[in-house]
Formats: structure tokens, C-alpha cells, sequence
């Protein structure tokens, strides 16, 4: 009986052993996961609150791939008197002379080989494009593309050196609330640093059918055009490239997403051929939806059809609603004339509509934008 008790005892002694072991590598494992993911949480955490870490690791190493840029004009003035507002009448024996206007802007380096991106503002017009880099050495820029739809340009300086890049990122998964930082020249201030956060998404200004900006409230200002717009992982989710005058904080920049597709096109062709459908669309809101009877309450309201158009073709009528364009859900006027106009043209794609409260799946093939249509 006493063996018994023995062999109990030890055999329980020795389970409970077992158990505690099973036991104490299993927390040990779980805290060596949560440690790991709650290091990643509290550095992030730590450079947001005490505001430096974090913001001047950034500012430090991607400083480097931030460019000044001025765009330079010939202007021929006739001035002749020793200062503009004096007598323009000529003066003997001085010809007439040249000045250069100057505008400035922001810019950086997406590829080793001297690609820059920037705004089209910060270089239209211009007949010479200077360029620095952050240890103030001087290049000229020639532009390879611009885009005045959208407000992007390419331009490439020639180095005789690899030159560092600021990598691109994914603005498609950037979310309001997200910790943002600027790099620029406000002002001819160069390599300004300014942080804030991301305050909204997919806004217009009404610049063009395919507004889509991401509004921060990082310190924008002119002299800050063209420059990256930076999340806590080093990466460009924007080029900064608008402002609200009236307002404060209200900055705006494009989504790098939207960059990353016209970007071929502008080192290839030196322009965007965007795609066209041929329609005129509105907004659903209760008054159209009531009077209308419609069945639908998002999508895109078909107003006018354009005769010839793809859209003609391909049976599209007045008071459709599209729904669907290639896959892709349609939830307002305003996402319709992105998705088509980056879509390839000559090509059948998919579209769904309601019309009479029934819903009808239909293919119309593209075709390039004639002149200035852009919807």
C-alpha cells in the first residue's frame, strides 16, 4: 500500500514537473512573441510622443535624396533707365538687357541614376531647371515628362555618382491618423522638416476629374511643392502639392500610388494617354434618387451620353447608374472617371450598371482621350 502511495506520489511529482515545464516554455515563448511586438508598438509609440527619435532618424537619412529646384526664364526687358519704374525711353549706347525670374520648388530622387520627381508647376514654362542636392551641389535638370493633369513632372540631372533614393510606398493603405513627415524648401528654406498627420483621404479641389488627395496637416508652404510627403517607415506616400490659403493645416498631396502609374508613361513617352469613356456623371443624393425613382443609392449617374463615344457604343444610356467598373465598385461620380482613365484602351472591360431598377452587365472597349475630353 505504502509502495503504492510512493509510486503515486512520484509518478504525480513527476507529471507536475512536466506540467510546470510545458507550462514555463509556453509563457516564455507568448512573452518572447509579445515583447517582440510590443518593442515595434512602443518605438513607435516613444517617437511619436517625444516627438525627435523617430522624425530625426528620418530626417537625418532621407535628407540626402531632397532637392532644391529652380526654374529659370530668359525674359527680355525694355527698361533702359537705371531702375524698371524709372523713363523706359532708350538710352544711348545700352542695348537692351536679359534678367532671369526665378521660381522655386521642392523635388527628390526615386532612382541612382538622377531621376527626380516634382511637381509640373514648379517647372511649366521654364527654359532651364537648376537643381540641388543637400550638399549644395549644382546640376541642370532637363525635364523627360509632364503631366499638368495630375501636376507631375520628371526631370533627371546627370551625376557622375550613384545618388541615394527615397523609396516609394503604398499610399493605398495609408489611414487617417497616421504620422506623416515633409521635406522641402519653404520659402528657399532648404531641407525644412515639418510632421504631422494624415487628416483625410481621396479629397478634391476641383483642379480635375481626378482629384484624389491625401490632406495632411504637416506645415505646407510654398517653396514645399514637389517635395515628398513621408511615413514613419521612410517611404513617399505623397508628393506635396497644394494649399488651403484660407484655412490652416489644410495641406494636400498626391497619392504615390497614383505617381507609380503614370510613371512609365512619363520616362517612356514624356506625357499621360489616359483612356476615355464618353459620359457625363453626377452624384446620387436623395432629392436625384426620389424624383428619378431610383433603386440604387451610391454609384455614378449617367447625365449625357457623348455621340460616338465608347460609351454610345457600347449601349450606355441617360440615367444609367454604373456601379461596377471592372470589378471595381463604383461609390461616387468621382471614382468612375479615375478607373477609366487609367484603364488600357482598345481593351473590353466589364461594367454593370441600373437601369429601370435592374441591374445589367455590359463590356465597352475604350478608347484614348480625344483632346481635351477628360471624363
Amino acid at each position: 500500500m505504502r509502495k503504492t502511495k510512493l509510486i503515486n506520489r512520484v509518478v504525480a511529482t513527476v507529471l507536475a514537473g512536466a506540467f510546470l515545464f510545458i507550462l514555463g516554455a509556453s509563457v516564455a515563448a507568448f512573452q518572447q512573441s509579445t515583447e517582440k511586438l510590443w518593442t515595434q508598438k512602443t518605438e513607435t509609440d516613444q517617437s511619436v510622443t517625444s516627438g525627435g527619435n523617430q522624425f530625426s532618424k528620418l530626417a537625418e537619412s532621407l535628407s540626402p535624396t531632397v532637392v532644391n529646384i529652380r526654374s529659370l526664364q530668359t525674359i527680355n526687358h525694355s527698361y533702359y533707365g537705371s531702375a524698371p519704374w524709372q523713363s523706359p525711353g532708350p538710352r544711348s549706347g545700352h542695348p537692351s538687357e536679359q534678367y532671369r525670374q526665378r521660381g522655386e520648388g521642392s523635388g527628390f530622387i526615386i532612382h541612382k541614376d538622377g531621376y527626380i520627381l516634382t511637381n509640373a508647376h514648379v517647372v511649366k514654362g521654364s527654359d532651364a531647371v537648376q537643381v540641388a542636392l543637400s550638399d549644395g551641389t549644382l546640376f541642370r535638370g532637363v525635364p523627360v515628362g509632364i503631366d499638368l493633369v495630375t501636376d507631375i513632372a520628371l526631370i533627371k540631372i546627370d551625376s557622375p555618382a550613384d545618388l541615394p533614393v527615397l523609396p516609394l510606398g503604398n499610399s493605398d493603405n495609408l489611414k487617417p491618423g497616421e504620422w506623416v513627415m515633409a521635406i522641402g524648401s519653404p520659402f528657399g528654406l532648404d531641407l525644412t522638416v515639418t510632421a504631422g498627420i494624415v487628416s483625410g483621404k481621396g479629397r478634391s479641389l476641383g483642379t480635375s476629374p481626378f482629384d484624389d488627395f491625401i490632406q495632411t496637416d504637416a506645415p505646407i508652404n510654398p517653396g514645399n511643392s514637389g517635395g515628398p510627403l513621408i511615413n514613419m517607415r521612410g517611404e513617399v506616400i505623397g508628393i506635396n502639392t497644394a494649399i488651403l490659403p484660407q484655412g490652416q493645416g489644410l495641406g494636400f498631396s498626391l497619392p504615390i500610388d497614383l505617381v507609380k502609374k503614370l510613371l512609365p508613361q512619363l520616362k517612356e513617352k514624356g506625357r499621360v494617354v489616359r483612356s476615355w469613356l464618353g459620359v457625363t456623371v453626377q452624384d446620387i443624393t436623395l432629392d436625384v434618387k426620389e424624383s428619378m425613382n431610383l433603386s440604387v443609392d451610391r454609384g455614378s449617374l449617367v447625365r449625357e451620353v457623348m455621340k460616338g463615344s465608347p460609351a454610345s457604343i457600347a449601349g450606355i444610356q441617360s440615367n444609367d447608374v454604373i456601379t461596377q467598373f471592372d470589378g471595381h465598385a463604383i461609390k461616387s461620380s468621382r471614382e468612375l472617371p479615375k478607373r477609366v482613365a487609367h484603364a488600357p484602351a482598345g481593351i473590353k472591360m466589364p461594367v454593370i450598371l441600373v437601369r429601370d431598377g435592374k441591374q445589367i452587365s455590359i463590356e465597352v472597349e475604350l478608347e484614348k482621350i480625344p483632346g481635351r475630353v477628360e471624363s
